[in-house]
């Protein structure tokens, strides 16, 4: 439903997961600026806390969600528009998308 109103899936707007990694990320910063007038501090590791160590840089990225991405999970449930039965043509939205057609597709796009 998302998809109706000429939105991609890539632009579906965050979930309860991301809130979640977000309001961790925020405890563990509140958590470092509450004692930050101590002279040492002794700070847990941002594991577990919405940020995760890339072993190759050994820089700490955010995590962002736990979940898969929508538009990976989903691609299953796209309908194009397209109506032709031989080539699919530049309205095709599985052809723009890249996608192989799924069986609610009336076109025939790589399937």
């Amino acid at each position: 439903m998302f998809c109706q109103k000429n939105r991609t899936m890539e632009h579906i707007p965050p979930t309860q997961d991301s809130l979640l990694q977000h309001l961790k990320r925020v405890a563990y910063q509140s958590g470092i600026w509450a004692t930050s007038e101590l002279t040492q501090q002794r700070t847990p590791s941002p594991e577990g806390y919405g940020w995760t160590l890339d072993r190759d840089s050994l820089v700490w990225l955010p995590v962002w969600s736990t979940l898969p991405m929508a538009s990976a999970a989903c691609t299953e449930l796209v309908k194009c528009g397209c109506k032709s039965a031989s080539g699919c043509g530049a309205r095709c939205s599985c052809k723009k998308a890249h996608w192989k057609s799924t069986v609610f597709c009336s076109c025939k796009c790589d399937r």
